[in-house]
Parts: structure tokens; C-alpha cells; sequence
């Protein structure tokens, strides 16, 4: 083989390694922009869950998704371009597993007995994993398109029912707050033998009874339902807006 055959080999398959990494980022960019996952990614975002499930958001980190997955830690960033990116994904992977599909409003259905439905659910899927609600609250909405396509069938559902654009949009981003934020406190609140074990409330005692009794209530009650309290705030809200509803229809 004279030198020029052989250097038109070499160019050729550099040109074809070329052409296969730039198809590669190709179908990268298509399956980013569908919004699909490949098998890989998948493999990675359960890991990244199963380690939620056991040690909390934490201990979810590049090294020990890697150590687990039997790789290096760099490869995962072709998959995903840092851990908030693989965490928007998380919060998506949380919240389709209880909202494979979202169900309107039914005609005949009050709206606000749908709207407390949803929110139940919507705690629940937070709940379903420590840290869980810190999750899914600060996901973005994409990759999070569950979290766009929830708010967007509220928004449907309660315009359905007669309320005015903007007051929709207040209910929905007061009810979804509500939840986020009540679901990262309790699962951020210390248990009830925590908080008597706390020195410091032992000293505070006296000096603030009614909120030590509060507290040691609430912790009581909700070892034998803890929906209670979440499920009164949200009918505190929702009436509010049952209240501003009848005044705008007068």
C-alpha cells in the first residue's frame, strides 16, 4: 500500500469518527428539545432516586450515582450538564409517578373539591421521598413539564367553573405554594421524641407554654392523621376564593 492510499484511509476514518460524534450530539439535541430520555439516563435518574429514598437530597451527589453505576463520575455529565439538571429530572420522575396523567375538572364536579384532590396528590408525591418537596419545588419547568402541565389544567379547570382569569391564576399559585412549602416543613420538622429531647425547648418552656403545647399537639396528631392540618389550611384558602367569587359575581 503506497503512502498516499494509506493516508486517504486515515482521513477517512477520522472524517467517519467525526461524523458519528456529531450525529451523536445531533440526536443529544433532538431527544433534549422532545423532551425524551434514552436508557442511559433513565438507568442514572433511578440511582439518583433510590439514593433520595435511602440518605435524603444530600447525599445525592455526581460521585456516588457513579460508584453505584459502577462508571467515572465525568461520563455522567454527558448525559446530564451538572446535578440541577439531574435533579429537574428527579422532580419530574417524582411527580409522573403519581400524575401519569392529569384528569380535569369534570363539569359536574365542584371545583374546589377537585382543586383539594389535586393538591392531596400533589403532597403525596412529594412525600413519597425524603427532601422530596425540596425537589420538586425547585425544579424548573423543563425538564419538570408534569409541574407546567398540573398548574395549566388548574388554570383550565377553575376558568371552567366560572372564575375569572387572574383570580384562577391566584388561587392556583397560592394553593401549589401552600403545598410546596407545608411538605418541606414536614419533612424537614423533627420528630415529636426529637423535639422533647431538645434542651433548648426544655429551657423555653416557661417562657412560651402555649407554643411548646402547640407544638407537642401537633406532633401527637399527626401520628394518627397527618392530612389534617394540611388538608384545613388548604380549605382556609379555598374559601377565601368560594368568598371573592360570590362578591365578583354579584
Amino acid at each position: 500500500m503506497d503512502r498516499l492510499e494509506l493516508r486517504r484511509q486515515i482521513l477517512n476514518q477520522r472524517l467517519e469518527q467525526q461524523r458519528l460524534r456529531i450525529n451523536q450530539r445531533i440526536e443529544k439535541q433532538q431527544s433534549r428539545l422532545a423532551g425524551t430520555l434514552n436508557a442511559r439516563q433513565e438507568h442514572i435518574i433511578a440511582t439518583a432516586l433510590e439514593i433520595l429514598a435511602e440518605d435524603g437530597l444530600e447525599n445525592v451527589s455526581v460521585r456516588e450515582i457513579a460508584k453505584r453505576l459502577n462508571i467515572k463520575a465525568p461520563s455522567l455529565y454527558w448525559h446530564f450538564k451538572n446535578k440541577e439538571a439531574l435533579v429537574d429530572y428527579m422532580a419530574e420522575a417524582i411527580l409522573k409517578e403519581q400524575f401519569a396523567q392529569i384528569q380535569p375538572r369534570a363539569d359536574d364536579q365542584p371545583w374546589d373539591e377537585w382543586l383539594l384532590d389535586i393538591m392531596v396528590q400533589l403532597r403525596k408525591a412529594m412525600l413519597a421521598y425524603p427532601d422530596g418537596g425540596r425537589v420538586v419545588a425547585g425544579a424548573n419547568l423543563y425538564p419538570a413539564v408534569t409541574l407546567g402541565d398540573l398548574f395549566e389544567t388548574i388554570m383550565a379547570s377553575l376558568t371552567s367553573a366560572g372564575l375569572r382569569l387572574q383570580l384562577s391564576r391566584t388561587v392556583a399559585m397560592t394553593v401549589i405554594d401552600y403545598t410546596f412549602g407545608y411538605v418541606i416543613e414536614e419533612q424537614a420538622a423533627p420528630s415529636s421524641e426529637e423535639v422533647e429531647s431538645l434542651e433548648s425547648v426544655h429551657r423555653i418552656k416557661t417562657r412560651y407554654p402555649l407554643m411548646i403545647m402547640a407544638m407537642q399537639e401537633a406532633h401527637s396528631h399527626y401520628k394518627t392523621d397527618s392530612n389534617t392540618d394540611f388538608i384545613a389550611g388548604l380549605q382556609l384558602i379555598l374559601r377565601a376564593a368560594q368568598t371573592i367569587t360570590s362578591e365578583q359575581t354579584r
